[in-house]
Order: C-alpha cells, then sequence, then structure tokens
C-alpha cells in the first residue's frame, strides 16, 4: 500500500476486501458475499465526488454541462482501467476466474473498491488527497479541453476521404445492476480502435479515440 499510494493502512482488512473478486467471495452473515462490491460502489460514488469538487473549485467559469462531460472524461471505465494497473492491483487481486484473461474492468473495479476501503478507513479529506495526486502522478490530466469529440472528428475525416465508417457492439454485460460495453470503431471494415463504457455512446467515444491517436496523432 505504501509503495503505491504513499500511506500505510490502519484497517488492512478493508484493502484486502477491495482485492476479492466475486469469484472467491463467500456468503457471510445476512447472505451478502464478502466480495469487493459494496466498496466499489462506494469507491465509485466517492471518486465523483472527489472529481466533481476539484472541477468546480478550479473551472469557475465553466457550464455545469462542461463540468459533465469534463467529469465523465476523468472517470471513464478506460481511465480508472488504467489507473488500476498504473498501482498494480493486477498483481494483487484475489480471484479464481478458471484460467480465464483478467478483464481490465476487473481492475478499474477493484480500483473503485480501493478507494472505497481509503474512505472507510481514512475519511474523505485524505482520500481527496491520495486520489488527486494518483491522477496528477499516473498522466490522467485534470485540464480536459472540451473540443476533444473524437466520435465528430473520425465521422467529419471520414465523411472528407469517403471512407466507411462503422461502430459494434463486441460485448454487452449487465451485472448487479451495471452495464457495461465494448464497442469497436471500423473503417472501410477494419477495426481501428476499441471503448468500453457504462453506456454505448461513451464506449464509442473512447473507441473513436483510439482510432483518432492512429490516424492523426490526437491524444
Amino acid at each position: 500500500m505504501k509503495q503505491y499510494f504513499g500511506f500505510v493502512p490502519r484497517k488492512v482488512e478493508l484493502y484486502e476486501q477491495a482485492l476479492r473478486h466475486s469469484s472467491v467471495a463467500v456468503r457471510e452473515n445476512g447472505g451478502i458475499k464478502n466480495s469487493n462490491e459494496r466498496l466499489e460502489y462506494l469507491g465509485d460514488a466517492v471518486i465523483d465526488c472527489i472529481v466533481a469538487d476539484y472541477l468546480y473549485s478550479n473551472y469557475p467559469n465553466k457550464t455545469e454541462g462542461d463540468l459533465t462531460k469534463m467529469k465523465a472524461k476523468i472517470v471513464s471505465r478506460r481511465n480508472l482501467n488504467a489507473m488500476g494497473v498504473d498501482v498494480k492491483l493486477p498483481e494483487h487481486l484475489d480471484l479464481n476466474l478458471g484460467g480465464q484473461e483478467v478483464h481490465q474492468s476487473i481492475v478499474g473495479n477493484a480500483f473503485e473498491a480501493m478507494v472505497g476501503a481509503i474512505y472507510l478507513d481514512k475519511g474523505f479529506n485524505f482520500t481527496e488527497t491520495v486520489l488527486i495526486k494518483l491522477l496528477k502522478k499516473h498522466g490522467l490530466s485534470l485540464k480536459i479541453h472540451m473540443d476533444s469529440d473524437y466520435k465528430s472528428k473520425l465521422h467529419e475525416w471520414c465523411q472528407k476521404e469517403k471512407r466507411s465508417l462503422g461502430f459494434r457492439v463486441l460485448h454487452e454485460e449487465q451485472d448487479a445492476g451495471k452495464t457495461r460495453y465494448v464497442v469497436a470503431v471500423t473503417i472501410d471494415g477494419a477495426e481501428k480502435g476499441m471503448g468500453e463504457g457504462k453506456s454505448k455512446k461513451s464506449a464509442e467515444q473512447l473507441a473513436a479515440q483510439q482510432a483518432c491517436m492512429s490516424i492523426f496523432g490526437v491524444k
């Protein structure tokens, strides 16, 4: 914990639970599994609140709509997955997938659960300091530019170049009240990018971003 998050935990059992996937969890008193799903739910809300507060305080001239878009980019599933990888969560996950590959969403969910554990262990202000520091340290800039509508950029380019643009849902999953989409973007039938999100629209935007990075070098 100290190596990746910069502090020593008090309630170690919270962090152990945050790393415990439902595939190895057991039902305890009351019939609730001791997996990381409840902590994930809490961490998701805490992350939203911290980022919303940061943006509200640091961008006083942005509208409600602008702030909403900026927050969505920062707390996107792709970014949370990357954050989980950056702090080496895959190396410490407690799970049993029967030889299946560990999907990145499992890592992102565990990262949310870890934030939930930090909140319960250390409180909101401490969690805010840790999360903002991690966001900056691991390259997820909080200075989001509002003109990054990658889907529109890709659509305009394809029209100009007379190329065929398409989006295809590769995977749709509903679990514990949450929906996850994995979408591929194709140009002239060839896959050029893939995105994952809580909605089809957000997954398409991330897939388009990956394609734009490949075609234009846009980040």
